[in-house]
């Protein structure tokens, strides 16, 4: 409708050349390659895209299809997760996977080393197929210009995009170790050793033109990976690749070409950025009416009255009062609330009520945020200097020049004057639809079942919870799996498949967990019960994460038995004692998470997590393990690595929101460096309470 609006526009203007750009589709950034991450056709270009940007896309080009993920967690990395399907390739011999085709699973990753200027091109640095089975294993260094609606992109490849063997190693005489590359298939590990090494050295090249009125793109390329020469032989009719990449609209592109001059290629991704709000926000803060000084001076008389009056101006935004005292000449709130995904704008609206119901003698505003029971920060605000703020007179950073941020072992919400009384126990729930995955087995590449998670927990006193979860099956397809575990390490994680074919109606969690804080900035958190999908047992976590300072340690303590397959009550001989040394550091951009200590095969080692939380609370990660387990012993892909990503629901709704949608992947389910899944961390419940969130989300706090 848009496209046919832009055209109609376009036939009847009087002035035909003079504003014509105005009218064109939006620049939906850079297009894809068949292998995910940004570029030609089958060659990189040294282009990625916005940063924030998430990408799910699906290629075919006969005889492989690349399902690929694609994100950009900074404006000079790109980073890809693709599955190659093979088709005329099986699996394994049938009695193992039957007529199942071959999956190689690779790690892409992208490195911007210089801007393009008006003169200079983009630069990249690339690896393709990084810690894979190496079959499309690439090191590049690679140049895009841009010339009006002409984009040129010309590197140099090793390893498969270097197959055309147009050039010899430029590195071989800088040492002779690059003379040799090894040509066998991997299973796993980084192989530095092979990397810009060998004789299949090549220069490729290719453009891309863009068409301003429709947004169609014209991609060719010169293609160097030589599939007729390959280990895998295809017929080639043309080295020459060629594709038209259409965006249908700001979140899919379409694309279809030739390949090899005769294989046809379709391509389809969506992508968004998600690191900006998409629904604009419609919700905007209740108004409280101010009260004049006769009303403030009656509330000041009875303050129970006025207590009363906070409280429910305060649930009206979903806040919920903990604790307050009004003195002379402050007021002191303790607030908990689930609608806000920062404290600062939790903070700000409680502000705004409290302001409007305060006396005039009130010239301190105190507000103490409330996670898990554990006050962990407080807000003390001028009230002048607030009011000042709300009227538009001064701006949320000036606000802040008055402002006192920190945190101490007060307990308000047990001293306070008024407490609000809490008929425990408590009883929560809640429940949606949820699926379970298992990807890239031998059966078939996708098992998946669609279940009903009914969550619940129940608040026996301040800090002392009961939760569980419970899935019931709605459809699933695990009955195809036959595919047992052979690891010569206990089976703490390889009998997925088990647990997967006989819980298909079970209990996820069912524990009980008390939260207490030891002093200041020091947490502690004990667990009895249902852990996990594959664990119970007890355990305990302790947490110091210093208010003001971007650093946090701790350590976590288990002694868990592995749970029967159904996953109900019964349990199984196989137990352990697991524990780590937790230390977390938050960049600027971001929080890199090291675990060191003992997993739940016994093995020893160490777990390295980086993660990118964007300010809208979009989190992009991925982490690596690696302990005493020799890489034969851990089997294929030679170490226990993944990625992960959420996204908060507050960016694709119009009202606030805390809920978030989640995604974690294993390539491999293997048994070393296989962690237990903590629910309900410290980190994560005293996320964002820290100072350095609280400056980072300041601008929201008028909101």
């Amino acid at each position: 409708m848009k496209f046919f609006l832009y055209a109609l526009v376009i036939i009847f203007t009087s002035n035909f050349y003079s504003s014509i750009d105005e009218y064109l589709p939006l620049n939906t950034g850079y297009s894809s390659s068949n292998f995910g991450g940004t570029g030609l056709i089958v060659a990189p270009s040294a282009r990625l895209q916005e940063e924030g940007t998430l990408k799910f896309g699906l290629s075919s080009f006969y005889p492989f299809e690349v399902t690929a993920i694609a994100a950009t967690p900074f404006p000079w990395m790109e980073a890809v997760f693709r599955y190659t399907e093979i088709k005329n390739e099986k699996y394994g011999p049938a009695s193992y996977s039957g007529n199942q085709t071959n999956k190689d699973k690779g790690f892409d990753f992208k490195f911007r080393l210089k801007e393009e200027g008006k003169f200079m091109p983009s630069i990249a640095l690339g690896f393709r197929d990084l810690a894979g089975a190496s079959r499309f294993s690439t090191e590049y260094l690679v140049a895009s210009k841009r010339f009006n609606n002409l984009d040129i992109t010309a590197g140099i490849a090793w390893g498969h995009l270097g197959r055309d063997s147009n050039i010899s190693n430029p590195l071989s005489s800088v040492n002779e170790s690059f003379d040799y590359r090894i040509r066998e298939l991997s299973t796993g590990g980084f192989n530095v050793n092979q990397w810009f090494s060998g004789d299949i050295t090549s220069i490729f090249g290719g453009f891309e033109y863009h068409f301003k009125r429709n947004g169609l793109i014209f991609k060719a390329e010169y293609d160097t990976s030589n599939p007729d020469l390959n280990t895998l032989v295809l017929p080639v009719s043309s080295r020459i690749n060629y594709s038209f990449t259409y965006p249908f609209s700001k979140w899919v592109d379409l694309s279809f070409g030739n390949q090899r001059g005769n294989t046809f290629i379709f391509s389809v991704f969506l992508k968004g950025n998600y690191s900006k709000q998409i629904v604009p926000k419609l919700e905007k803060p209740k108004k409280v009416t101010n009260l004049n000084s006769s009303q403030k001076d009656d509330l000041m008389k009875n303050k129970l009255k006025f207590y009363g009056s906070l409280n429910y101006n305060l649930r009206e935004e979903n806040i919920y009062l903990q604790a307050a005292t009004l003195d002379e000449d402050s007021l002191e709130l303790t607030i908990n609330q689930e609608k806000f995904r920062t404290h600062t704008m939790a903070t700000g609206r409680a502000a705004r009520i409290a302001s409007a119901l305060a006396p005039n003698e009130v010239e301190t505003i105190v507000i103490r945020n409330m996670n898990a029971d554990i006050e962990l920060n407080f807000i003390k605000l001028d009230k002048s200097e607030l009011e000042k703020s709300l009227e538009g007179k001064i701006t949320s950073q000036e606000l802040l020049v008055s402002t006192v941020l920190g945190s101490d072992n007060k307990n308000h919400y047990t001293s306070a004057e008024f407490r609000p009384s809490v008929n425990f126990p408590e009883f929560n729930w809640s429940m949606a639809p949820s699926l379970r995955n298992h990807i890239g087995g031998p059966e078939a590449f996708y098992l998946g079942q669609l279940w009903w998670r009914v969550n619940s927990s129940l608040k026996i006193s301040r800090g002392l919870i009961i939760s569980g979860a419970l899935g019931f099956d709605i459809y699933n397809n695990f009955d195809e799996m036959d595919n047992p575990s052979y690891s010569r390490l206990p089976h703490v994680r390889s009998d997925i498949q088990e647990y997967l074919k006989e819980g298909k109606n079970n209990i996820t969690r069912l524990k009980l967990s008390y939260f207490r804080p030891l002093a200041k900035d020091i947490y502690a958190k004990f667990d009895l019960g249902i852990l996990e999908e594959m664990y119970g047992g007890i355990g305990t976590e302790i947490l110091y994460r210093p208010f003001g300072e971007n650093y946090a340690f701790g350590a976590v303590l288990n002694k868990v038995k592995k749970r029967d397959f159904d996953q109900l009550f019964s349990f199984r001989e196989y137990e352990v004692t697991t524990g780590h040394l937790q230390f977390f550091y938050d960049f600027p951009k971001t929080t890199v998470q090291l675990l060191a200590g003992k997993y739940l095969a016994g093995d020893i080692g160490l777990t390295v997590d980086v993660s990118r939380r964007f300010k809208n609370g979009f989190l992009l990660g991925a982490f690596a393990t690696k302990t005493n387990v020799s890489s034969e012993e851990f089997g294929e892909g030679g170490f226990d690595k993944g990625f992960y990503f959420s996204i908060p629901l507050d960016i694709l709704l119009p009202t606030y929101q805390t809920g978030k949608i989640g995604f974690g992947m294993h390539p491999l389910t293997r048994d070393g460096g296989a962690i237990l899944h903590q629910h309900h961390s410290l980190y994560g419940i005293t996320g964002g309470s820290e100072k350095r969130s609280l400056l980072s989300d300041w601008d929201n706090f008028l909101n």
